[in-house]
């Protein structure tokens, strides 16, 4: 198992894209921290799942935009398992809206306060105890965003790009303390949230029926960044730090919308 003993904390992994990344880490040895912000059900049957499979899991409710809650979630992380030596930033939300509309300040704090922000505080409060085990692994999940510039994301870019600038530099920072930072920039994931996104832009086709005009015949899904999580934190991905690594099917800085709506290839 690469991950047996370790103790990660997973934001927002009570479905979607975390709850993929929670069972793979799980089902390779990890005592995992299932995080939610409201959906207690959802955390609760991802808890399940784990220990149906033989894994440690808790849930623990907390809001990442609110610095005191963290630190909450951190501290009972540290009081059950003893320890921390992995996070991963994945809790986001996503919002389109035009930069010249009634609402674009509000969209933008929005984004800025849950991906930066929310980052931010998930990171700085588990430094030091990975400081003091000289070893740790911090794992932000971005997007492929950060290419496309798509003129409706220009918030959810925005911060996107700056969670992408903020890890990079930070590795620099924390190398020296056996700590390695590394992002994941997924394409649109069969997700919750991304199935919304796609349904949409491909006039609520089933998506499986997309799958023929897609690479490699299917959709990214959670369990594919899960598995590229577990072989950062692992010792098979010591010495890569400060890396973006784009999931994104060769897409590229093509649209997935344009895709899916037969515009490019």
């Amino acid at each position: 198992m690469q991950l047996k003993d370790r103790v990660a904390i997973i934001t927002g992994s009570s479905r979607g894209i975390g709850k993929g990344i929670a069972l793979s880490c799980a089902a390779e040895g990890a005592k995992v921290v299932i995080n939610y912000k409201s959906d207690r059900n959802s955390a609760l049957e991802t808890a399940k799942e784990i220990n149906i499979n033989g894994g440690e899991s808790i849930i623990i409710k907390a809001d990442i935009t609110k610095h005191t809650q963290v630190k909450n979630m951190v501290n009972k992380t540290i009081d059950k398992f003893g320890t921390i030596d992995i996070l991963v930033n994945n809790a986001g939300i996503h919002d389109f809206d035009d930069f010249s509309s009634y609402n674009a300040e509000k969209v933008l704090k929005r984004m800025i306060n849950t991906h930066l922000y929310g980052s931010f505080y998930c990171t700085q409060s588990v430094i030091k105890e990975m400081k003091k085990n000289n070893r740790g692994d911090i794992i932000f999940i971005t997007s492929l965003a950060e290419k496309q510039y798509m003129q409706e994301e220009w918030a959810y870019t925005s911060a996107k790009s700056a969670v992408s600038t903020m890890a990079q530099c930070i590795a620099k920072e924390l190398r020296w303390d056996g700590i390695r930072v590394n992002c994941i920039a997924p394409t649109i994931v069969e997700s919750d949230m991304g199935l919304k996104i796609v349904l949409e832009w491909s006039n609520n086709k089933n998506h499986t029926e997309l799958y023929k005009q897609v690479p490699f015949n299917r959709l990214v899904n959670p369990t594919d960044i899960g598995n590229l999580c577990v072989f950062l934190a692992s010792d098979k991905g010591s010495h890569i730090s400060g890396q973006v690594i784009y999931l994104d099917s060769a897409i590229g800085p093509n649209s997935m919308r344009d895709i899916v709506q037969n515009k490019n290839t």
